[in-house]
């Protein structure tokens, strides 16, 4: 069954303002806020927690553009195409990135010596992570990037975007809305955990690394957008997905050998 939703990105802007900044902006204002709200909720210091932000905004914005870069490196790699510095310049900014440079920014400044949250803090900022990602997936859709699949079937869109620097009009998967809600259940999930009074035994950001790890890996088999690169029908994002399955079994099986050592009336205190 066909679907008549049409959507024409070339140009498209809301109150005169990018569209995908637009809805970026949002989201980067809603889940702040979220992240004060949570972590008043939680007796954290507001002003500490703030503070921290401002140097993970930095390394957000470093990892998104180093991740461009990998890409860009990536990419040339699947193609057997020559690595220039046109090449690798010429891919934007990666979500991974960005939010593998934040959190690792974000880490290393609750170990300093001047701040004084507790190191769950890093567990309250990943549950707005997904809620910032579910406007930015939607600035995605609106602005032409990250399309989907062809596909003309139910909730199937007449999408109208750039493709390889021409003008494609076809019927598309919408990819980006999916993603976006994916990232909005997400966000619930963790939200709900949170809310517990052992949220601090539920290891959200793990959580959230695996369940988002995993949705990408296969929402990656119909993004249709392959700028990225493809090596071994493998996309860069799915290699990252990868990688942190590894990192993440690492831990759970280090974290499971040293509970297993911990005396038992200790593990029951």
């Amino acid at each position: 069954m066909s679907n008549l939703l049409e959507f024409n990105t070339i140009d498209f802007q809301v109150f005169g303002v990018p569209s995908y900044f637009f809805f970026a902006l949002c989201g980067f204002v809603i889940a702040t806020c979220a992240y004060i709200i949570f972590m008043a909720s939680k007796d954290y210091d507001v002003t500490q927690s703030i503070k921290l932000l401002f140097p993970s905004f930095v390394g957000m914005a470093i990892g998104a553009k180093l991740f461009g870069i990998l890409t860009g490196i990536y990419r040339s790699i699947g193609t057997n195409s020559p690595i220039t510095l046109h090449s690798i310049y010429d891919t934007g900014i990666v979500f991974y990135g960005g939010l593998l440079g934040f959190l690792g920014t974000y880490f290393l400044c609750l170990r300093s010596r001047n701040c004084y949250l507790d190191h769950h803090a890093i567990d309250i900022v990943t549950v707005c992570i997904p809620l910032f990602h579910t406007f930015a997936r939607i600035g995605c859709f609106t602005s032409g990037c990250c399309y989907g699949i062809l596909y003309n079937g139910i909730f199937s869109v007449k999408y109208t975007t750039y493709v390889e620097n021409s003008i494609d009009i076809n019927m598309r998967l919408p990819v980006q809305l999916l993603e976006s809600l994916f990232n909005l259940g997400l966000f619930l999930y963790l939200l709900f955990l949170q809310k517990s009074q052992e949220w601090r035994t539920k290891n959200l950001l793990i959580r959230y690394l695996a369940i988002y790890s995993i949705g990408r890996f296969f929402l990656e088999y119909i993004r249709g957008d392959f700028r990225r690169g493809i090596i071994g029908g493998i996309s860069f994002s799915q290699a990252v997905s990868i990688i942190i399955w590894i990192v993440l079994l690492k831990y759970n099986l280090r974290q499971h050998k040293f509970l297993t050592n911990i005396p038992k009336e200790e593990r029951n205190e």
